[in-house]
């Protein structure tokens, strides 16, 4: 098994937000946006498939719900734990499980037709948001298909933050309890 294995990886999200208020859950509107990051695995076990999967991407993600839309990116590092099953002579099935980390670079959110920052010191999410990820892939030499599912752990709303009002006026008299990410996404890489 190769000890370390170079790639980078690029593809699509499907991304909104879970969002809880007053004990009452809420998906927002999915939101299309994109993912690309240059990976490295690292063999656990000279005589397994096992690898410890790390890398950096950046992610653009965000929902949207009565009036509000949400458009974060992110900058993530991953931690997961892969296995490669050998499937044909070049074809292997990759499940690939973990947790990720990510730091909010910039963004913005719409409310009443107004765009405010998503971070800083009156944003509304904290930067650092925190996650579990489940992917699969398929590669094909040195070709590889993935999908994952990435499920935020962290309520990311800054305690700080108070809604301007929407146009309906029917958000701001509520409390936020939750605002946690999730993320489908879909992509093509390629192995060093």
């Amino acid at each position: 098994y190769e000890k370390n294995i170079l790639g980078i990886r690029a593809g699509v999200n499907v991304s909104t937000y879970d969002i809880s208020i007053e004990d009452v859950r809420i998906n927002t509107g999915s939101r299309a946006g994109f993912h690309f990051a240059v990976t490295d695995q690292i063999l656990l076990h000279r005589s397994l498939p096992l690898y410890v999967e790390t890398g950096i991407g950046f992610t653009s993600a965000g929902g949207a719900y009565r009036g509000l839309a949400i458009r974060p990116m992110y900058l993530q590092v991953p931690l997961l734990l892969n296995v490669r099953i050998r499937l044909g002579r070049r074809l292997d099935l990759i499940p690939a499980a973990g947790a990720w980390y990510a730091v909010g670079l910039g963004g913005k959110i719409r409310s009443s037709g107004a765009w405010y920052d998503l971070f800083g010191p009156h944003g509304a999410l904290r930067r650092s948001d925190f996650g579990i990820r489940l992917a699969l892939g398929v590669e094909w030499r040195r070709i590889q298909l993935r999908a994952g599912c990435d499920v935020g752990c962290l309520n990311t709303l800054s305690e700080e933050y108070t809604l301007p009002s929407d146009p309906d006026g029917d958000l701001t008299k509520f409390r936020f309890d939750g605002f946690r990410s999730r993320n489908l996404s879909i992509g093509i890489g390629y192995r060093f």
